[in-house]
């Protein structure tokens, strides 16, 4: 692609992508920290 060898054109787009998963997968699974972390003060 665009006269690049295949494995500079996995790493220009492969880390922006890994990096938007990586993001997405730590903002879904984290969107719940607040209400955790106020029920553990409460106990």
């Amino acid at each position: 692609m665009f006269g690049l060898p295949w494995e500079t054109t996995i790493w220009v787009f492969g880390s922006p992508v890994f990096w938007i998963l990586y993001t997405l997968i730590f903002l879904f699974r984290t969107r719940s920290w607040p209400k955790d972390s106020n029920n553990e003060d409460l106990h």
